[in-house]
């Protein structure tokens, strides 16, 4: 049913006699794509294969799908289109081997990409260093966010701990990167209504869940759900997420 009334409202647009408003073409869903580290590992399905991981950004980029950046949805929710077939490519929690593996395919594919980084991880064994940061922002196709200091579940600190996660790790991205972070991927996904709140007071403009699903404006900024790609995801379940979500 959820398909058959997106493919109504697909004819309707198209509809000679359509005058609908910018704010229904930009109240579409989003895919935000959900990867954790790029590399060989059979046993862990947070690990996907480089092969597999540049057919998919292979696919993205012949399909015509528009890369964004978080900064790039700023007034989304309220209604400024975006352009045709948005994806937000996302990989959580900085690890080395977006640098050695991940990077190069996103240079070659065009597919720009928001690192959702752990500060306080950063330049020790298995992460990425912040002269890599560097050298993948200034390439333009990363851009690196969030994922506190520590990744700790945010929902058992106190408000004194959540301003800390929130505000360090924000702080440290200007410092060694030269700007603000937008965006922020809750650790483990989880969140409640404190830690929304606490996310909005320090200075973020949107946040991720590990809630799955197409990102949608009313979800609200500070909940948008993201697809998790496994190395078990089918290729046909990738492009049937996508067109889920209106791609």
């Amino acid at each position: 049913m959820k398909k058959l009334s997106r493919i109504l409202f697909a004819l309707l647009l198209l509809a000679p006699g359509y005058r609908g408003s910018a704010r229904d073409l930009a109240a579409r869903p989003v895919p935000i794509l959900l990867y954790h580290s790029v590399s060989e590992d059979t046993g862990n399905p947070l690990k996907l294969g480089p092969s597999r991981f540049e057919e998919q950004m292979e696919y993205l980029r012949s399909k015509g799908f528009h890369p964004l950046f978080f900064s790039d949805l700023s007034g989304w929710e309220k209604g400024r289109p975006l352009p045709a077939k948005p994806v937000l490519i996302t990989l959580d929690d900085g690890y080395a081997d977006n640098y050695a593996a991940a990077y190069p395919i996103l240079r070659r594919t065009g597919m720009k990409t928001t690192v959702f980084s752990i500060t306080g991880e950063i330049g020790k064994p298995g992460y990425l260093t912040w002269g890599q940061l560097r050298e993948m922002e200034a390439s333009g196709v990363v851009r690196a966010e969030s994922h506190t200091v520590s990744h700790p579940n945010l929902t058992r600190l106190d408000a004194g701990g959540k301003r800390r996660e929130l505000i360090e790790s924000r702080r440290e991205i200007v410092r060694q990167l030269g700007h603000r972070p937008v965006a922020l991927a809750y650790p483990y996904g989880a969140y409640d209504a404190e830690t929304e709140e606490a996310v909005r007071l320090a200075g973020y403009r949107f946040a991720v869940t590990g809630e799955t699903g197409c990102a949608d404006p009313s979800q609200g900024r500070f909940t948008l759900h993201r697809i998790l790609v496994t190395s078990g995801m089918p290729m046909e379940e990738f492009r049937g997420w996508l067109r889920d979500c209106g791609g």
